[in-house]
């Protein structure tokens, strides 16, 4: 089997990840993960988070900055709730929702993300593998 790959999707303005992501989008720190940043978390969609498990992702991250402090005003706020089931769109029922990890951090807490990060991971290890769609 091939390495599994954990996709982040991450906020320009939250956990600085410079110096610890390559240009491939390549994440030193963390073996096996992908990092595509985004200006917002608030661009994040669903869709985006479900195309990737279906894709072949082991898991995947979604990080913003910290809720009360979006520089585009409440777009960690959206994607939050829509990760919730809140505020449409939503995730699909069907998605393992174990496979999805959301943090909400400043740009110092690199470390935090780095940590929890591998954590969650490892947490993936544990599950079953996902059924082929």
């Amino acid at each position: 089997m091939s390495e599994k790959i954990v996709i982040t999707l991450v906020c320009e303005r939250a956990a600085d990840l410079n110096g610890v992501v390559d240009d491939s989008g390549n994440c030193t720190e963390v073996p096996g993960m992908k990092v595509i940043k985004f200006p917002c978390s608030g661009m994040i969609q669903p869709l985006m988070i479900e195309a990737a498990l279906k894709g072949g992702a082991e898991g995947v991250i979604v990080c913003g900055c910290q809720i009360g402090d979006c520089y585009y005003r409440e777009g960690n706020r959206m994607i939050r709730e829509r990760l919730l089931g809140e505020r449409p769109p939503t995730l699909k029922k069907a998605t393992d929702r174990r496979r999805v990890l959301a943090l909400w951090l400043a740009k110092p807490q690199r470390q935090r993300f780095i940590s929890e990060s591998k954590e969650f991971i490892a947490s993936l290890s544990g599950l079953a593998a996902p059924e082929a769609k």
